[in-house]
């Protein structure tokens, strides 16, 4: 009898380690094969297959990606900027941002991860100076953090929401950020319903921010119907595929909405365009980046935002900090 349980017990022992062996191997040939596979992808002349290649790669150590992505560092492609991104992401996680400075990283990148890895002081509350006769009235309120009084707030909600450019974006951010929650719905259920085109737009994208299901009238504005699928499918890739107007610029109201349906992916087309000049109006995609990663862009130097050539470093730090947060 005793025998008979001791020899079970050793089987059921016996079981469990093969099990146990069995489950390694097979996620050891899994590493294998993936990791096949990211070699052939990044062995690819396709930038898309390379591309492919640098994502299933981005939670290898920082070493491995030292070895896999050395060449792809090299080129002057997407993927390079790709590859360089993800090496100082890894840099940043494991702590060894000072070995970064012997790759090939670009100047301004490294540069950015220099300025993130030195402490500095915060800066102070930014502002944006523009020509009085072209800013539009929602600029400055779309970075304040409220009002108290409300006789501002009913000045804020009667200027006209039409931008410039045609755009509603940053009156829709500074309304979402003045106005509280509770009057917000109000102004999905009335403005929802209004003529104005302009009014039923904000009042989709305040919808969507408020994470509020409703249900919007079929509209025959193509914008208007586009801004609605995307933000009832979170369908980012639809604002990706229409986001420029005929002339080749950014529409702001699609990159808005390109954000709400999923920001992590859409950032990166966001700081493209924005380092891209692709904005007819560059305070646009900075309010953007304020509301959508503000515990970033309120610690760059606002003075970076004066003019073209210092904007650009703005982005770069900017870029450089979503990385640091692995965004």
């Amino acid at each position: 009898m005793h025998y008979t349980v001791t020899l079970k017990h050793a089987s059921a022992i016996s079981f469990i380690c093969t099990i146990f062996i069995a489950v390694g191997v097979s996620v050891f040939l899994h590493a294998q094969q993936r990791e096949s596979q990211i070699l052939r992808l990044l062995d690819s002349p396709s930038v898309k297959d390379k591309l492919a290649g640098i994502t299933l790669a981005e939670h290898l150590s920082f070493d491995k990606l030292t070895v896999l992505l050395g060449e792809v560092i090299q080129e002057h492609s997407p993927a390079s900027t790709k590859a360089q991104e993800v090496l100082v992401a890894s840099a940043f996680s494991e702590h060894r941002t000072e070995e970064l400075s012997h790759l090939q990283i670009n100047p301004d990148l490294l540069e950015s991860v220099v300025w993130w890895s030195t402490a500095h002081p915060p800066p102070l509350a930014p502002k944006l100076v523009l020509d009085d006769s072209l800013a539009s009235p929602f600029i400055n309120l779309s970075l304040l953090a409220g009002f108290s009084d409300n006789t501002q707030t009913d000045v804020l909600l009667e200027t006209p929401l039409r931008d410039r450019d045609g755009s509603v974006l940053l009156a829709v951010l500074a309304i979402e950020k003045c106005i509280p929650k509770k009057e917000l719905q109000g102004l999905v259920q009335s403005w929802s319903r209004d003529f104005d085109i302009e009014r039923q737009k904000s009042a989709v994208f305040f919808a969507s921010m408020l994470n509020t299901p409703f249900s919007f009238a079929e509209s025959s504005n193509s914008e208007l119907a586009t801004i609605q699928v995307i933000l009832a499918e979170n369908n980012y890739a639809l604002a990706w595929r229409t986001i420029h107007n005929s002339d080749g610029t950014i529409n702001p109201d699609i990159a808005l909405a390109g954000m709400l349906a999923n920001a992590d992916k859409f950032f990166p087309i966001l700081i493209e365009s924005a380092s891209s000049k692709k904005w007819t109006h560059p305070e646009h995609p900075i309010m953007i980046a304020f509301r959508f990663a503000p515990e970033i862009a309120n610690k760059i130097p606002s003075e970076l935002l004066q003019n073209s050539e210092t904007r650009n470093k703005w982005w770069s730090l900017f870029t450089c900090g979503l990385l640091l947060e692995r965004r």
